[in-house]
């Protein structure tokens, strides 16, 4: 594969779950500032899949619905400032932990969505490589 045909995005693409996707979007977008880049609606206008940016990463989701008796998903983004991104969560009227330094080497602030899914902001610290 030459340099122009390789693909520019970059690390793994979550595939989340959503029973309102269009609420989802919007506080998705609101809280954290992700950038919507694409939305495709069934015949009745409900959206069936959408896809967000976040930096070098897509977020992509499903507006049929969580499947039935599943854990809470959980999605990691790096990002260079923890706390900048609490302040903004905060800002956006979301209440949430504050972020916490973990004994294996990175501070993390983790916010709940609305509809359960967990949001891990994650930065590696000197006690990791």
């Amino acid at each position: 594969m030459t340099d122009q045909q390789q693909s520019p995005y970059l690390g793994i693409v979550p595939y989340l779950f959503y029973d309102d996707a269009e609420s989802a979007i919007e506080w998705l977008v609101r809280v954290f500032g992700f950038e919507e880049r694409g939305v495709w609606k069934d015949d009745q206008g409900r959206i069936q899949n959408a896809e967000l940016r976040v930096g070098d990463t897509e977020i992509w989701l499903d507006g049929g619905g969580r499947p039935k008796d599943t854990k809470p998903t959980w999605v990691g983004i790096w990002v260079d400032d923890v706390d900048a991104i609490y302040r903004a969560v905060q800002g956006a009227g979301v209440k949430t932990p504050e972020p916490v330094q973990r004994e294996f080497g990175v501070r993390m602030l983790t916010v709940t969505d609305p509809e359960g899914t967990l949001w891990g902001f994650i930065k590696r610290t000197e006690a990791s490589a």
